[in-house]
């Protein structure tokens, strides 16, 4: 016989009805969520600031110094996260060849890290020119001085023995004959050359419409030719250049910075009277056979050029520097510069 159990169960309990949230607890904890809201906000502006589109002025001649601080100051724009672009306002009549192509190297080297847009002050000649065709976009006024393209140097000399010291070669002192000289001094034009053709036809803006030889002429073009030939893209300055830096970094909201203050380091400024007296210096302590990708319109020290070969020189009518004259100092640079046909 088997024994059944009865297994006993407990009645249910009655479902307990939900609570009620209260008005006043819902108005509690969107005040709450607001707060939070705010306070991330601020502390983002103060964890993570604006972007900064940061403006480096370059006014001074093109040495080994003024290259070395600059490109110092390039790489340092370059790493830095918080540039997001960069606008290069250049006043120079260029300097030498070499630091000039160093300097145009390091642009294109920032140009692949972020923005970068190129405003001329009056003046970007030569080496001054040749950092500016590494920019993105090139804004220059219509009366500023734009171009010369190409490199200049020293009357070559025929190689000689110092009759006090004994030397290995023929070419020891001078480092090759003439014919040699001159052949560097062209195939530093063509790198010069071939660089700018190079970024201003493939500029997306206004690409180069003039032809290589006639670029190779070294001509220096007002602002307002420059855009017709596409050897700049547009006329304008720094208002224009910032604005254009920030298109292409995509930017609707940002500081403008000074890049120099920003990263903590010395400007690269010199006055108009002072750059001039320094690109004379430049070419009057340079060594001999040194190559220059400087403005055609500064001549050679008087002093450089034997006497009997004076009467080679034959200087553009109405350059009458100040330091071929000791006259007063011109009013500025660009005045000191400006082409016999716009002086009376």
């Amino acid at each position: 016989m088997t024994d059944t159990m009865n297994t006993f169960e407990p009645a249910p309990l009655p479902a307990t009805p939900p609570e009620r949230i209260s008005a006043w607890e819902y108005a509690l904890a969107a005040v709450v969520l607001a707060a939070c809201l705010l306070a991330g906000l601020a502390l983002a502006d103060t964890k993570a600031p604006a972007p900064a589109v940061g403006v480096l002025r370059f006014a001074s001649e093109i040495d080994f110094a003024s290259a070395s601080r600059l490109i110092d100051m390039l790489e340092a724009a370059r790493r830095d996260d918080g540039l997001a672009a960069v606008v290069l306002e250049v006043s120079s009549p260029g300097g030498f060849a070499t630091s000039s192509e160093s300097i145009f190297y390091a642009l294109l080297s920032l140009r692949e890290a972020k923005p970068l847009v190129v405003v001329v002050d009056g003046l970007a000649a030569s080496g001054g020119y040749y950092m500016a065709a590494a920019g993105n976009r090139i804004y220059a006024p219509p009366s500023s001085y734009v171009g010369n393209v190409g490199t200049r140097g020293g009357r070559p000399s025929d190689p000689a023995l110092a009759p006090d010291e004994l030397s290995s070669g023929p070419y020891k002192l001078e480092g090759g004959s003439r014919f040699d000289q001159i052949h560097q001094l062209d195939l530093v034009r063509n790198s010069f050359l071939t660089n700018v053709v190079n970024q201003r036809t493939h500029a997306a803006l206004n690409p180069l419409t003039l032809a290589p030889e006639e670029l190779a002429e070294a001509r220096i073009y007002l602002g307002s030719e420059a855009v017709a030939l596409g050897i700049i893209d547009g006329e304008g300055g720094r208002p224009e250049g910032i604005k254009a830096a920030a298109e292409l970094a995509g930017l609707t909201s940002y500081d403008i910075v000074d890049v120099p203050a920003y990263l903590g380091m010395e400007p690269i400024i010199s006055g108009g009277e002072e750059m001039v007296a320094s690109a004379q210096a430049m070419l009057a302590g340079a060594p001999p056979g040194t190559i220059f990708a400087l403005d055609s319109r500064i001549p050679f020290p008087e002093a450089e050029l034997p006497a009997n070969l004076q009467h080679l020189r034959k200087p553009r009518a109405g350059a009458d520097f100040t330091w071929r004259t000791g006259g007063a100092p011109a009013a500025t640079f660009a005045g000191s510069l400006a082409p016999a046909a716009s002086r009376p």
